[in-house]
């Protein structure tokens, strides 16, 4: 017999960067070998073939995800964006209501990354992880870590 209270997959909504330009999947078809994306910059819809955004995107972060991979407070890293103490990344709005007051940030591999420089001049250093590992992270590598006598230290693999 089947459940009644069945729950249905939460659709989990895809941005990615590409040409530094923030987009929002719309519809995607491997099979057609294409991708009808919103781009958020330029304010229209775009298609793309599905090979070229795979070979050349990068995975955009909400403000949430970016403090889970570097263990900083969510107050923080908006600190920093407010106080234009780093390049404010690009913002996720309502498609069809471009006005909206509703808003949230999207932060690239690679501001992500200059964000992590900017920790690191200021000289918070505590509970951060090294730019190897964050590169990891983006990639979903395993991070491995052998026990020595000073402690447990990441041992990498070459790519």
């Amino acid at each position: 017999m089947v459940r009644k209270k069945r729950k249905a997959a939460s659709k989990k909504f895809r941005y990615f960067f590409l040409n530094n330009k923030l987009h929002k999947i719309i519809k995607l078809s491997k099979a057609r070998d294409e991708v009808i994306a919103w781009c958020y910059p330029d304010k229209r819809r775009v298609l793309y073939a599905y090979s070229e955004v795979n070979k050349h995107k990068q995975n955009a972060y909400s403000v949430k995800e970016v403090c889970v991979l570097l263990d900083k407070h969510r107050v923080t890293i908006e600190e920093y964006i407010l106080k234009n103490k780093i390049k404010t990344p690009q913002r996720v709005y309502p498609i069809g209501n471009f006005e909206s007051k509703w808003s949230k940030f999207m932060f690239s591999e690679s501001e992500i990354l200059d964000l992590h420089e900017y920790i690191l001049d200021l000289g918070y250093t505590k509970d951060l992880p090294s730019r190897a590992q964050l590169i990891a992270l983006f990639k979903h590598n395993i991070i491995l870590y052998t026990k020595t006598d000073n402690g447990f230290i990441p041992v990498w693999k070459a790519e």
